[in-house]
């Protein structure tokens, strides 16, 4: 399963909350259209209405004007043709047929869906039946020709016409009411839409900030710290803020690194001491041979009475004393810097140089010591003094590892060969025993040794003097039962 970071998961669950609104939006858009087909339908209802009382309102003014025609009634709309004056002169079927045209404008209001509601409760039947009689007034009138019954068929036909022209007014005033309803909830559906979209904007930002604020920023800087403390800044610490399980978390590393740091500290000076104790051990196990020497020598010549022979004593003695003095600079000088002073050397010819007095010890030993200085640079800048010592320490161990009839291979080297080379070096290759895997960490540190009269001076020298010149050395082949390979390498300049 793939592994998914900490921002990644927080994305995840802020888009699962975007669609989340997105989907609420949408519900809300589908109720404001669903509103606006509710609101609708009334309108289209009370548009319909108003088009058959118009119908049924000119049909029955019509006949007013028509049958009032002669008299001295005022119309009330729109006359019909017609000649004459009475019910002889009246077009019957004419007149007739607005009747049916009222009739049937009236029937469609009764069986039309929503206008009864539009217009009222009961007021389509009632328009219905006032038509019926006035449309029987109407026939009785063109049957008798009487004037009364003319008055009672106006008087219908008035009251029909009136009834009506209320019944649009009314209807109207509520079409308007409606609209005006209609478009306030419109605009407070619109408003309650942006508020929405506006809160949850700013809920997506504020969750944002405050995860980012809250969670990452402080895990971030965990990471950090962690990072920086496994570099080895034990010293490093996480500011703690606020409360909650991350402040937590980061006041738990503050107190896990200072255990750590303090556990390091204890444990660095543990080794400091166990060192010096060592290094305590060989200085006085060094020096203690020597003194027992010299304080033989001398009780021997305090007794001698023969003066030649009490003096060679006393040079014995001051020999000693040398040698120990000699050895005790060279402990000091591990524990100092040294001051280099270099001068500009061939060399291939400083090596041969430096080991000529080595030649003899080797070929005492039975031992074979070659020295090959070709593939040296030209000139190189250093200190001789400081180097031959370290050079002569390497081939001085080889000659003590190497039994008779052995051989020793001292060759210097270059990185790029002698045209332009930037470091140069020198490798010391003996016939030893080699060696072995669990001393190799400790060759080069100071007091270490795996001779008997050894003082663990030698390689530690080395090292140094190499570090001093800005090179390195260390050993190139442990070479374990064929012979150890030891390498020194310097920069030209």
């Amino acid at each position: 399963m793939a592994r998914h970071s900490l921002k990644t998961r927080f994305a995840i669950l802020l888009a699962a909350l975007g669609v989340v609104v997105v989907i609420n939006i949408a519900t809300m858009l589908w109720g404001l259209a669903f509103l606006e087909q509710q609101l609708d339908e009334p309108m289209r209802a009370t548009e319909r209405a108003l088009s058959l009382l118009s119908t049924a309102k000119r049909a029955a003014g019509t006949q007013y004007n028509d049958i009032a025609q002669g008299t001295r009634v005022a119309a009330i709309g729109p006359a019909h043709s017609s000649n004459g004056d009475g019910s002889e002169s009246i077009d019957r079927v004419a007149l007739l047929e607005l009747s049916d045209e009222a009739r049937q404008a009236a029937a469609d209001l009764i069986a039309a869906e929503r206008l009864e509601v539009v217009l009222g409760q009961g007021v389509p039947r009632y328009l219905a039946r006032s038509i019926a009689r006035a449309e029987d007034a109407v026939r009785t009138w063109l049957d008798t020709g009487d004037d009364a019954d003319r008055d009672v068929a106006l008087g219908m036909l008035f009251d029909i016409h009136e009834r009506i022209e209320a019944t649009e007014t009314l209807v109207i005033e509520n079409a308007q009411r409606a609209s005006s309803h209609t478009d306030d909830v419109r605009k407070k559906m619109l408003l309650s839409l942006a508020g929405s979209v506006a809160i949850a904007v700013l809920s997506g930002v504020l969750a944002v900030q405050l995860v980012r604020r809250w969670v990452l920023l402080q895990v971030t800087e965990l990471r950090v710290a962690t990072e920086r403390f496994a570099r080895g800044e034990l010293g490093y610490r996480v500011e703690v803020r606020g409360k909650g399980e991350l402040a937590e978390l980061a006041a738990e590393f503050n107190a896990m690194a200072g255990t750590i740091s303090s556990m390091q500290t204890e444990r660095i000076e543990r080794e400091r001491l166990a060192a010096f104790g060592t290094a305590t051990s060989r200085i006085i196990h060094n020096i203690k041979s020597p003194l027992s020497g010299i304080r033989m020598m001398a009780e021997l010549a305090e007794s001698e009475p023969d003066a030649p022979q009490r003096t060679e004593q006393l040079s014995r003695i001051i020999s000693t004393v040398d040698r120990v003095n000699v050895w005790l600079k060279r402990l000091l000088d591990l524990t100092r810097p040294e001051q280099l002073n270099r001068v500009r050397v061939n060399p291939g010819e400083w090596l041969e140089e430096s080991l000529a007095s080595l030649a003899d010890r080797a070929g005492a030993s039975g031992i074979e010591l070659s020295i090959d200085g070709q593939r040296a640079p030209d000139a190189v800048s250093i200190d001789p003094s400081q180097l031959e010592q370290a050079i002569v320490a390497l081939v001085s161990n080889a000659i003590e590892v190497t039994p008779s009839g052995g051989a020793i291979r001292v060759h210097a080297w270059s990185e790029n060969g002698t045209a332009a080379p930037g470091t140069w070096g020198i490798d010391v290759e003996d016939g030893g025993p080699g060696v072995p895997p669990e001393v190799e960490g400790n060759l080069f540190q100071p007091y270490f040794t795996t001779k008997s009269q050894g003082n663990g001076i030698g390689l530690a020298m080395v090292h140094k003097v190499a570090k001093d010149h800005g090179g390195d050395a260390w050993l190139r082949d442990a070479g374990v039962g064929r012979g150890a390979v030891f390498a020194v390498s310097l920069p030209v300049e």
